[in-house]
């Protein structure tokens, strides 16, 4: 039976790098000279590297800097006391307070997250956090192909949790994060928890299990606090209309044609290629093969289809028509692409 109370007593323990960056921190605020500091640590260099160029800490770090090679997602807590700096990366990422609060800064503006919150970042926002005490913080590193095969069976949701994701890759106007306020739920907070324990298994069925874990956590996020959701606000956000449209085009992008959508709903076809362009920033045809591509590329990595299968699930009859898509994409063929990203998660 698994002791989360265990789980936790260890992640509220100071590491050697909390406590070394805590006892700075305390310097500074106190205004006294570092240097006695830097003297007494000096065989410390990976961490003191961070408190004494701040500046050059790498501020758009890739995916495989957090996640392992065959893994999918990553589960580590943030260290207290690290000094602040401003970052962007390319993938998703989960905030969750297990105890405590931390501030999230982002260009123009700052949120409070306090215990049980869980902010949902989105790929590419120039974003900051603040942990100065002795809360608890953990970051939920996914990568961006992942979302894919988590959401390839509930894409026809119209959850708010699927079109946050969706957004982010298709559209113009990104969302930067949705905000849960799940307070003393521990049910939400266990399948965090079974995540960061699954982790540490080393076997070969850890990732699938932890993206299993994953699939039903968000599905139970939304299920029992969807009212406690926040969206920040933006003058350059969807209307209902605009997400309603958007969500046909992704839900039959494989048969769909310019014309169909504008008899579907009663438009002008000059109008809603206007109105497309509009919400993705692309014209229809380029929206439609960015969708394809990036469904064909999960197919290739999280199904046994062929290729002549996968071109036909995405819209292509002739299998040529979406290798010459593809090497276009990508530089290589579909199956030169399957085998180097097998091999990499192997």
């Amino acid at each position: 039976m698994v002791s989360y109370d265990l789980i936790i007593q260890e992640l509220t323990n100071f590491t050697r790098e909390e406590q070394i960056y805590r006892e700075y921190y305390e310097l500074i605020q106190k205004k006294q000279s570092p240097a006695s500091f830097f003297a007494r640590y000096k065989n410390e260099t990976d961490y003191l590297s961070y408190l004494q160029h701040p500046d050059k800490i790498d501020s758009s770090p890739t995916e495989d800097k957090f996640i392992n090679s065959g893994r999918n997602v990553s589960i580590v807590k943030h260290p207290r006391y690290f000094p602040f700096f401003y970052h962007k990366h390319d993938f998703f990422e989960i905030i969750f307070v297990l105890s405590g609060a931390c501030t999230q800064i982002f260009e123009d503006k700052k949120i409070r997250l306090n215990t049980g919150d869980f902010c949902i970042m989105a790929p590419n926002i120039i974003h900051a956090i603040e942990v100065f005490d002795s809360s608890v913080v953990l970051n939920i590193v996914i990568r961006r192909s992942t979302f894919l095969d988590i959401f390839i069976n509930t894409v026809r949701d119209k959850t708010q949790i699927s079109m946050f994701f969706l957004s982010n890759i298709y559209e113009k106007n990104k969302v930067p994060y949705l905000l849960f306020h799940t307070g003393e739920d521990d049910t939400i907070r266990n399948y965090i928890l079974d995540m960061y324990l699954e982790q540490l298994q080393p076997d070969e069925y850890s990732d699938r299990i932890i993206c299993s874990i994953l699939t039903i956590f968000f599905t139970q996020l939304i299920r029992l606090h969807r009212a406690n959701m926040e969206v920040p606000q933006s003058s350059d956000s969807r209307s209902a209309f605009e997400t309603q449209v958007f969500n046909y085009i992704v839900n039959h992008y494989a048969d769909l044609t310019l014309e169909q959508v504008a008899e579907q709903f009663h438009f002008s076809v000059p109008y809603c290629s206007r109105l497309i362009k509009k919400i993705s920033g692309q014209s229809f045809s380029e929206l439609q093969e960015n969708i394809r591509l990036q469904q064909s590329e999960n197919l290739l990595l999280y199904t046994q289809m062929s290729v002549a299968d996968i071109s036909d699930r995405i819209g292509f009859k002739n299998p040529e028509t979406f290798i010459r898509m593809f090497r276009r994409h990508h530089q290589m063929t579909p199956s030169k692409f399957r085998k180097l990203n097998t091999e990499k998660r192997i």
